[in-house]
């Protein structure tokens, strides 16, 4: 049911548009975190709509004190934040890319029904590919870039630093190491400005021996590893929506690896992949260009090619 809009209303609100395993999941990782005091889900199939409405209503007494309902866009249109869940799942051993020319037409579908009911907020993408369909978003929604984000390698980041933490005995936050560029198979890790507390992760990891090709093959190969066990990933990316949606609402000015259009950041230009971001209420503040060798810097700039060839192949369709 819609609710009634209020301008002068201080709540934040964030909507949740695709109710499948992701949408659902990330429902109920922003009511666990409390961040938002509002929570609309919208989805063409109503009968699932409903029934995942009223099994996060059921557990508001046992956690915060949030609004939730099923709604419409004109729901989403007083949102802070839309996130764009909705799309086909991914199929074991199909690549993020192979993914674009079926959610394409939803992305668009869904950013147009979202601009004519007037939304003006962040739009927060999720949908593989991230990085390709967060660029179909913001073109068709003529929105500032900065607010057309996608939750980029923040997830991929996670991994990353999870699988150092195993191998180096220590608190995976500990870690300051990055995945940027695609959110998928051409993705790259900072090893060369990575550190833990200020010493140099290769210094740092000497005694391990550690073969970091290896960890970041782990990191690329994560999703396809959840994906033929379980048959989806949803619990980590929906913490990453989370995470990304609290530091939006609370104006944190924190630094995360979401998808960004580039602005001549290393040599690239016009294609959205994920760099290290200063995320706020407005969505990216501003960019860091984090140090990076050689190697890196070729592996980046390739990504960025495959990207951007990507979203040239959608959009001479």
């Amino acid at each position: 049911m819609t609710q009634d809009s209020n301008a002068d209303r201080r709540l934040n609100r964030v909507a949740v548009i695709g109710c499948g395993h992701v949408g659902s999941t990330s429902a109920f990782a922003l009511l666990a975190s409390g961040v938002a005091q509002e929570i609309v889900l919208v989805d063409t199939d109503q009968e699932r709509l409903e029934g995942e409405v009223m099994d996060l209503q059921h557990a508001v007494p046992l956690l915060h004190p949030v609004k939730i309902w099923g709604g419409d866009y004109r729901d989403v249109a007083a949102a802070d934040i839309a996130v764009i869940t909705a799309g086909a799942s991914s199929k074991p051993g199909q690549s993020r890319l192979d993914l674009l020319r079926d959610n394409g037409k939803v992305t668009s579908s869904i950013v147009k029904e979202m601009m004519d009911a007037g939304f003006d907020g962040v739009i927060l993408m999720t949908t593989n590919p991230v990085d390709v369909l967060a660029q179909v978003a913001q073109r068709h929604s003529g929105l500032p870039v900065e607010r057309v984000i996608s939750s980029g390698t923040v997830l991929d980041t996670a991994r990353l630093r999870s699988i150092l933490g195993e191998k180096l005995g220590i608190e995976s936050r500990s870690i300051h190491a990055y995945i940027i560029g695609e959110h998928g198979d051409s993705e790259i890790a900072t090893w060369s400005s990575a550190t833990v507390a200020g010493v140099p992760l290769r210094e740092f990891a000497k005694p391990f021996n550690i073969d970091f090709d290896a960890v970041l093959e782990r990191v690329r190969r994560a999703a396809p590893k959840i994906v033929e066990k379980k048959g989806y990933t949803a619990t980590a990316i929906a913490t990453s929506v989370a995470r990304i949606c609290e530091a939006i609402l609370r104006d944190e000015n924190t630094v995360m690896p979401v998808s960004t259009l580039t602005t001549g950041q290393y040599g690239i230009t016009d294609v959205y992949l994920s760099l290290p971001c200063v995320v706020g209420r407005r969505g990216v503040n501003s960019v860091i260009e984090v140090p990076l060798d050689v190697d890196e810097l070729k592996g980046l700039r390739a990504s960025a090619k495959v990207l951007s060839e990507t979203l040239a192949s959608i959009l001479s369709e």
